[in-house]
């Protein structure tokens, strides 16, 4: 019997440049190959995950929510971690310098939109984190005609992440953008209320042919059932 180990299995290590902090309960993590980036770490894409490790503690995948320049040709992935459990505790202990493990990346991401088509990305809570790099690269390589809706909504106001990229998306011409929250605060000036009802204004006012969701379950099946009954495909 062979003892040879499948190499394409054991995780890669990474190190941490730099921590976010997005929420009370959410942090970004940049991460930077420990040694030469694998090619499928430099072809990631949107919508793509990896399965983060640490010893002695466990594994668990996320979607890769950004990337970031590096040098010579890698590029850093940014990972968004809410704190649910034991893994994800021990990953808000860590300091930027530490060491993780990293395998993949895996999936096969967001499809190829038509450059002049119309998309809507819909989050519910930190669902956020998985369409962050589609959104970026939809309005960075769609026709200039073409519309980009986002609809995003959160429990509270402070639970809210990528706050400075809400903001950037929300002055891009030809981006409609549109948000709620469930249980506002004493502060809150915008609208309430869950994604579906955030996501009835954008379809009378803008339907789009394709559409990506993320988010609960029961969001994603409340979504798809609107979306479908616009005429969009299944």
């Amino acid at each position: 019997m062979s003892s040879a180990v499948d190499v394409s299995f054991l995780p890669d290590p990474a190190r941490i440049t730099s921590i976010a902090r997005e929420s009370d309960d959410t942090r970004s993590l940049v991460l930077e190959p420990a040694g030469e980036a694998s090619p499928a770490w430099l072809r990631a894409a949107p919508g793509q995950f990896v399965f983060l490790s640490l010893l002695g503690v466990g594994e668990a995948a996320f979607t890769i929510s950004s990337w970031q320049a590096g040098a010579p040709p890698t590029r850093d992935i940014v990972l968004t971690v809410r704190r649910v459990g034991r893994l994800t505790s021990a990953v808000f202990a860590l300091r930027p310098g530490d060491t993780v493990g990293v395998r993949g990346p895996f999936g096969r991401g967001f499809p190829d939109w038509p450059a002049h088509a119309g998309v809507t990305f819909v989050a519910g809570g930190c669902g956020l984190a998985p369409l962050r790099a589609a959104i970026e690269a939809r309005i960075a390589t769609r026709a200039a005609a073409a519309p980009v809706t986002v609809v995003y909504g959160a429990r509270e106001p402070g639970t809210r992440i990528f706050r400075a990229d809400l903001d950037r998306w929300r002055a891009k011409p030809g981006v409609t953008f549109y948000d709620c929250v469930e249980r506002p605060d004493a502060a809150c000036r915008g609208a309430v209320g869950d994604v579906c009802d955030a996501l009835e204004p954008a379809l009378a006012s803008r339907p789009t042919p394709f559409a990506a969701v993320c988010g609960p379950p029961a969001m994603m099946s409340a979504v798809a059932l609107r979306l479908a009954r616009t005429g969009g495909p299944p």
